[in-house]
């Protein structure tokens, strides 16, 4: 474990790490919450509620590539500022004036804010990305991944407990103004997002100079774009769809069950899982294919369809969780090595976007075909899912190397 010592011994690390957790949080908390709010505080049906979720979701999903963008060409300064004062304006509206504006101004000015949205896997990823040295990239990118699942596993919990106690009108309120100081911090600091030289393959060394390399304006915008990028961001998508198909099932499941009082404790153990799969994933000597990972993750997140109670579904879900965090991490690291330095921001969020895609397009499928079929069939079609995608992917690059090979 040497590896995290010498990355977190790094002035830039554990303070990017500590901030963005204070943005994440809260930007984790917001989604249950608002849900609650429509539904005990605007007194509407859950359908609406699942609206203004999804109206988050795919506002936040559009936001991701072009907000990366910025952090790439305009900087950390420029692109956290128009977020902090979006985000502050919507969330005051919002939530003070919400009983005066109706639920459809609210729709609109949740668009407007995950448009504008913070950038919160972007960011702190890019900052990691250029304080360590590229012998240190995957155990930094790991140790953020853990820093996710911890931020996951806090925010929702202390959300609801507050919005039970204090209500949701100042719960939600503290949550913007919460992330804003995360943002205010990072935006003090202003770490670097690029190094100041790139020994990376995807870009050429210059003898000559230490400067990053300026692309041409047409290569830039598609720098990132290749066949191996876009595999990669497909087994992105099945990974979103394997979790989001996990997530919602084990809710059926523990519902199912009579013991809706366990669907916190069994998603815990699934977010412990993915936090020790993480850590152990970052002090490996090398990684490995986001696709053979996915194969795994999907096997085994089908298993719980076995399981008969709370505790067996707790520990298969912990099991799965194992291989979580690296599948995701893997894929942030191979996508960023097949991109230069000034199209990380980009790439990220594209990653970002489709695991989001993913897990959105699981909750209406998945809950068709828990309604059709029941839940143990919710298990096995996000794990089945997610294994034959990987499976494809994986094969797919293994015959591209060979030809390359020969």
């Amino acid at each position: 474990m040497h590896g995290y010592r010498d990355v977190i011994a790094i002035r830039e690390v554990w303070t990017t790490l500590l901030l963005a957790a204070l943005i994440r949080i809260p930007i984790f908390s917001l989604g249950i919450v608002m849900s609650v709010h429509v539904v005990s505080s605007l007194h509407l049906d859950y359908v609406r509620a699942g609206a203004v979720t999804t109206v988050v979701t795919v506002a936040t999903m559009i936001s991701g590539p072009w907000r990366g963008s910025m952090v790439d060409h305009r900087g950390l300064r420029r692109t956290m500022l128009p977020s902090l004062i979006t985000t502050l304006i919507t969330t005051t509206i919002a939530w003070g004036l919400c009983p005066w504006l109706g639920y459809f101004p609210l729709l609109v000015l949740c668009a407007i804010g995950g448009l504008w949205n913070y950038p919160i896997f972007t960011i702190p990823r890019q900052v990691l990305m250029a304080a360590v040295p590229a012998s240190r990239r995957r155990a930094a990118l790991s140790l953020d991944s853990v820093t996710v699942e911890i931020c996951y596993m806090i925010g929702p919990t202390v959300a609801i407990i507050a919005a039970t106690t204090i209500g949701t009108r100042i719960t939600i309120t503290a949550c913007g103004f919460v992330a804003a100081i995360g943002a205010i911090g990072l935006m003090v600091l202003n770490p670097a997002t690029t190094e100041p030289s790139e020994d990376s393959p995807a870009r050429p060394a210059t003898p000559a100079s230490a400067a990053p390399i300026v692309p041409a304006p047409h290569s830039r915008k598609m720098a990132w774009l290749s066949p191996r990028s876009a595999s990669i961001l497909f087994a992105v998508v099945a990974t979103g769809f394997c979790l989001g198909g996990l997530e919602l099932t084990a809710v059926a499941e523990m519902r199912s069950m009579g013991h809706p009082e366990m669907i916190g404790w069994v998603l815990a153990a699934s977010g412990v899982g993915s936090a020790i799969g993480g850590t152990l994933y970052g002090a490996l000597p090398r990684g490995a294919s986001t696709a053979l990972l996915l194969v795994f993750l999907g096997t085994l997140t089908a298993l719980p369809a076995l399981s008969r109670g709370p505790a067996s579904t707790a520990i298969l879900l912990f099991v799965g969780g194992v291989f979580c965090a690296p599948t995701i991490t893997s894929s942030i690291d191979a996508l960023t090595d097949l991109v230069p330095a000034d199209s990380r921001g980009t790439i990220i969020g594209w990653q970002g976007s489709c695991l989001n895609g993913g897990t959105a397009l699981a909750a209406p499928l998945i809950g068709a075909i828990m309604d059709a079929t029941g839940w143990q069939w919710g298990f096995l079609v996000a794990g089945i899912a997610g294994a034959v995608i990987g499976a494809t992917v994986w094969t797919a690059e293994r015959v591209v190397r060979k030809r390359q090979a020969v």
